[in-house]
């Protein structure tokens, strides 16, 4: 997310291209990246046997506490080379207004169902998307009979890399994002992916609007009631959402099926036993 504001911003700020623009770019580099990280990092590790999971994890950890770093480098070379106020990487200013709401509202809410659309098409109608859900159930059972493992994880990889960062590029126009800000937006992922179900394309969005609007309802109901002082611990919704799927969805509401009436009954009894 971060490498895909920095791309919207250095290309809108120092080439004075359109920011809506510089969407496709962004994800295509973030896609890259994604594919770089798979071929550099996850292949290699995949290789040698040991604790992969945990190697893995640690990994990214290392990364994730790099990453700033060059992110503080660009902001120096932006600043000291160009003067570009690199402060949050805020592109609010290039947006347009339509029937007086910001044209971010509109054109994100579009680009959403479009990308829903298009990746339960390409997850169950094209050949490619149907290896990836192969390979994610059973790699060496997907390669026995034919799939290529190799370009279905690099695949994965990139659709990873580019996804993230063209939310990176999207939010630009939003509100910016500071080089620590796609860190707040973990803990949403995973309780708004864990929520929905990580197996099921609808279900993870569903998920996720779930936890952005209820906190928002939640935020105001608190307000009334605290004050300004919710505004200090408020975040500590996204954490009690993720406990709460953990806890009582650890599959996901949707869960790879789908929800049924067993797991509405099974549900009411955990909620009655605990």
């Amino acid at each position: 997310a971060g490498v895909g504001a920095i791309v919207s911003f250095f290309f809108t700020t120092f080439y004075d291209i359109n920011p809506y623009c510089t969407w496709p770019l962004a994800a295509i580099i973030g896609g890259l990246i994604g594919s770089l990280f798979y071929l550099g990092i996850v292949k290699p590790i995949r290789k040698n046997s040991g604790y992969q999971d945990i190697t893995l994890t640690l990994t990214f950890l290392v990364l994730a506490t790099v990453f700033p770093s060059l992110f503080y480098i660009f902001n120096f070379w932006a600043r000291y080379f160009a003067d570009a106020p690199t402060r949050g990487y805020n592109l609010k200013r290039y947006d347009f207004t339509w029937l007086d709401y910001p044209g971010i509202a509109l054109t994100s809410t579009i680009v959403c169902v479009v990308l829903i659309v298009g990746l339960h098409y390409f997850l169950t109608k094209n050949k490619v998307g149907l290896s990836l859900r192969a390979v994610s159930e059973n790699p060496d059972l997907a390669a026995t009979i034919g799939v290529n493992t190799f370009r279905a994880h690099t695949v994965s990889w990139f659709i990873s890399g580019a996804l993230a960062a063209l939310v990176g590029s999207i939010m630009t126009i939003y509100q910016g994002v500071g080089i620590a800000g796609p860190d707040g937006l973990i803990i949403n992922i995973m309780a708004g992916a864990i929520l929905g179900g990580v197996y099921n394309v609808y279900g993870a969005i569903i998920g996720g609007l779930f936890i952005v609007l209820t906190q928002d309802l939640l935020k105001d109901i608190f307000f009334i009631v605290f004050g300004l002082s919710i505004e200090s611990w408020i975040r500590l919704l996204s954490l009690i959402f993720l406990w709460i799927a953990m806890m009582f969805f650890p599959n996901g509401f949707f869960g790879s099926t789908g929800l049924n009436v067993a797991d509405v009954r099974n549900l009411i009894n955990k909620i009655k036993n605990r």
